[in-house]
């Protein structure tokens, strides 16, 4: 069961019977457009992509049994700073990140018992399984990869396949 489980898992997190493979979301976008809002209502797509690695950092940790204490951590780290906006470079090695984390997360699936329950935070969090874990992953990519598409379609920067 747990195989399946994991060749499930796995084929989630290639984008497999979702809405898109993630990598085809920031395909060919640039820093440029990556800054862009369609208005003051929206984040950039650079904002989205820069929360959802900053969140698959944070649970790639616990995954690796780290502790950390959700409640510590700053607003001003889950969304670009000024500064890193305006370096070209940042969203290049953003994107690279991004794909590095989903091939991290491919492989750990192999290598992990999905039902260990692990503490992830401070006492009043509870323990979760790392299966949970891998879901809380997926579900929050894939809700922000929509949100990248939507904006890029908002910008008329998106080809429909």
């Amino acid at each position: 069961m747990n195989e399946q489980f994991i060749k499930d898992l796995s084929s989630g997190i290639n984008g497999f019977l979702t809405h898109l493979e993630p990598m085809k979301a920031v395909e060919g976008l640039t820093p440029s457009t990556a800054r862009k809002k369609p208005s003051d209502k929206y984040h950039s797509c650079w904002d989205l992509l820069h929360h959802t690695v900053y969140w698959q950092d944070i649970l790639l940790k616990n995954l690796d049994g780290k502790f950390i204490d959700w409640m510590t951590l700053g607003n001003e780290d889950n969304w670009p700073s000024n500064e890193k906006l305006s370096k070209d470079e940042y969203f290049l090695e953003l994107v690279k990140k991004f794909k590095k984390n989903l091939e991290i997360t491919a492989n750990k699936l192999e290598n992990i018992d999905l039902m260990e329950k692990i503490k992830i935070g401070p006492e009043h969090t509870p323990d979760v399984t790392n299966f949970r874990l891998i879901l809380v992953f997926l579900q929050h990519t894939s809700y922000h990869l929509g949100q990248i598409v939507t904006t890029r379609k908002l910008l008329g920067d998106w080809k429909e396949e």
